[in-house]
């Protein structure tokens, strides 16, 4: 049902009209999740969202910023449950002008009650002047630092206004990474005395696995600025880690072009695990899981803060 010039009141009644049309209600949902983009990437966020849906049923709130230099606000507005976007209630929004300035008050009385409330950010909310938009009423919020003019500077602002229950599809797209290098580990005795990343230095994945091994391990990486050959823009930009141990052993990790990581350990047969991107539909999926706020992250994000102040300082 599409809506020309609306209300929230309207966009309500008719989210109403639909759920008792399909049989449906918000006594099934898991939670609210209310995600910021623009409309050159609509299609993929939808496509992500049918996907997660179906592990997590929720309703979709899709706030698009359309001319925000527009003199009067405007809403336009779809209202869908089911159809092309699975099993998720949605209300896509299309915002000009203060509407867009106000998304907040715009999006509260549209959320489903007593379940969580998950915001997710697919475009720079500081070029749009929505920094603090849709972060006051969430109990988890997403960002992609990637998608940002520059991701790692991004990144770092996410650390200095860091909340807890933020998080960052940057992060998710190294957890397979953080699997393998953790089992690499078991009974492993001797202390790392050096660690080499080689991969572009302004991936925000980048810097956050080597914020997470200085963590774990206590030692800085070196990051060697490399050019990462990808067949998704999910997948890091990560070609290997290697590791030297303080006995003059080595361990590494590499990715191949094809996605197929390789392993190689000392005194050890090689070992082969497909670490390919996943779709933007499956790190969703996946950071849904958690709505607990993320204390691993949270870490990591300090360290990484710190790095990186101390390196514009010098």
């Amino acid at each position: 049902m599409h809506l020309k010039d609306t209300t929230t009141g309207d966009i309500m009644k008719a989210l109403e009209k639909q759920l008792h049309e399909t049989g449906g209600g918000a006594s099934g949902l898991a939670l609210n999740l209310v995600a910021l983009t623009t409309e050159d990437e609509r299609e993929e966020v939808e496509k992500a969202a049918s996907f997660a849906a179906q592990e997590h049923p929720y309703r979709l709130i899709l706030a698009i910023p359309r001319d925000v230099d527009a003199p009067e606000p405007r809403i336009d507005a779809e209202v869908t449950v089911g159809e092309r976007l699975g099993s998720a209630e949605a209300i896509i929004l299309r915002l000009d002008g203060p509407a867009a300035a106000h998304l907040t008050a715009i999006v509260l009385p549209m959320l489903a009650p007593d379940v969580p409330v998950v915001t997710w950010w697919l475009l720079d909310p500081v070029r749009y002047g929505l920094e603090h938009e849709l972060r006051s009423f969430a109990d988890r919020r997403i960002t992609y630092s990637a998608r940002a003019a520059d991701p790692v500077r991004s990144l770092y602002r996410r650390a200095e206004s860091y909340v807890a229950g933020d998080t960052d599809i940057c992060w998710t797209r190294i957890s397979l990474w953080r699997s393998l290098i953790a089992s690499a580990f078991d009974g492993v005795t001797q202390s790392v005395e050096k660690i080499t990343i080689k991969a572009d230095d302004g991936d925000p994945s980048a810097q956050l696995m080597a914020a997470w091994l200085h963590t774990r391990l206590g030692v800085a990486p070196d990051v060697v600025d490399t050019e990462v050959e990808r067949n998704s823009e999910h997948l890091p930009a990560i070609a290997s880690v290697a590791f030297t141990m303080d006995g003059g052993e080595t361990m590494e990790v590499e990715r191949k072009s094809d996605g197929t990581t390789v392993l190689r350990q000392a005194g050890l047969p090689k070992r082969r695990q497909t670490l390919q991107g996943r779709t933007l539909g499956q790190l969703l999926a996946e950071e849904l899981r958690h709505i607990d706020p993320d204390t691993a992250y949270r870490h990591v994000l300090d360290t990484f803060q710190e790095q990186y102040a101390a390196e514009h300082a010098a």
